[in-house]
């Protein structure tokens, strides 16, 4: 069946929208990162640079992905909010079309002298073989490797999920604590409810969070505000938000957004208000969250980009994402960078060294701090 591959710049049109919004519902994970609804904000916000790059057969959308492209560099859209990336693609889709696929995507870089930096790539990805496949075979400077984890809480059904974290003493017990000292109650919302209010509580409460802390919020920033603002509207209206709180005399204090996907609940954001640390409202929320995943028959509570310590107390495994790095082989800054890169991930007390002892010294000096983002940013 003859396919036709295209690539365009700027804003997408209409019809452009409606077809990928069939084809992210067709797809195997309809992962919230690529809903229609978000990432046509993020391309209203980066028209000029938005770069589509789709498959169709029969006039059907089978394949696409967004990039943004900055001086020669192009990268996911969904860069702008995520904790993974996927390549879109139609489940019914022949391994030979997503082969194809692939194969014109590379050819496409290579034509338009385009590097790429692929991050948050997922590893489980059942279309990653194919990938590397075409990248190898590219002719490109081409680099594939691990570079951060998703802990995942799985098991066999819903009830089992709910069964295993509930036999958790540590959650339950900061569950009854705050309704028996606090007289909390929990609230979910799966809708359109209160959300600017319940935006701004959480904003307030992630920056006095981690105020006087060497990584205050971003959410000081107005802009980063009606940022999150217009992405939990942008999930909404694709039914993908799930909203869960702890409210304390009608405030709330504790704070997760949740994302849907097929057949899991991301543990995508989470927040509290430190007046009421000693309680762990996120803990507390995560049990909560377990019950209402058993009632909506999801098995995976995936807690997203990162290892933080709290989340292995639930998680059993990792999902792994890699970072891609393509280019001329003649562009030796590039290629030099995707390396130093990889080094400092085959070495983590590098990265440690920064992260925990560099980096907490610069933010007491004014300036230094965003000097050592902006140097680190460049590898």
């Amino acid at each position: 069946m003859n396919r036709s591959f295209t690539i365009s710049q700027g804003r997408p049109e209409n019809d452009f929208w409606e077809k990928y919004a069939v084809l992210w519902r067709n797809s195997p994970e309809r992962s919230p990162f690529q809903a229609p609804q978000l990432l046509q904000y993020f391309a209203g916000k980066s028209s000029r640079n938005t770069v589509v790059f789709q498959c169709l057969e029969a006039n059907q959308l089978i394949g696409a992905v967004l990039l943004q492209e900055h001086k020669g560099v192009c990268s996911f859209l969904s860069d702008l909010k995520t904790d993974a990336n996927f390549f879109v693609i139609d489940r019914t889709c022949s391994p030979d079309a997503v082969r194809d696929f692939f194969t014109c995507f590379m050819e496409m870089a290579r034509r338009e002298k385009w590097s790429l930096i692929l991050n948050n790539q997922p590893a489980w990805a059942t279309y990653m073989p194919a990938l590397e496949a075409a990248g190898r075979a590219s002719g490109l400077f081409w680099s594939n490797f691990g570079y951060s984890v998703c802990p995942i809480a799985e098991a066999e059904t819903p009830e089992a999920l709910y069964n295993r974290i509930n036999g958790s003493r540590e959650h339950r017990y900061r569950v009854n604590k705050l309704k028996n000292q606090a007289n909390a109650e929990f609230e979910v919302l799966t809708d359109d409810t209160d959300l600017e209010n319940w935006a701004n509580e959480f904003c307030n409460a992630h920056v006095l969070r981690w105020t006087d802390t060497p990584t205050p919020s971003d959410f000081r920033d107005p802009a980063r505000r009606q940022f999150l603002l217009d992405c939990l509207q942008a999930w909404c209206r694709d039914g993908l938000l799930v909203r869960f709180s702890v409210k304390v005399e009608q405030k709330r204090i504790g704070f997760v957004v949740g994302l849907r996907e097929a057949g899991s609940l991301i543990h995508h954001s989470t927040t509290f208000h430190p007046g009421f640390w000693k309680f762990s409202p996120g803990k507390a929320l995560i049990h909560f969250m377990a019950q209402w995943m058993r009632d909506n028959n999801l098995r995976v509570l995936d807690f997203g980009d990162g290892d933080e310590a709290y989340k292995y107390e639930i998680a059993d495994r990792e999902h792994v994402l890699n970072r891609i790095f393509s280019s001329n082989k003649r562009d030796v800054k590039f290629m030099a960078k995707a390396k130093i890169i990889k080094m400092v991930k085959d070495h983590p007390g590098v990265y440690h060294f920064y992260q925990h002892r560099l980096k907490p010294v610069a933010a007491q000096l004014v300036g230094l701090e965003h000097l050592l983002d902006w140097l680190w940013s460049l590898l």
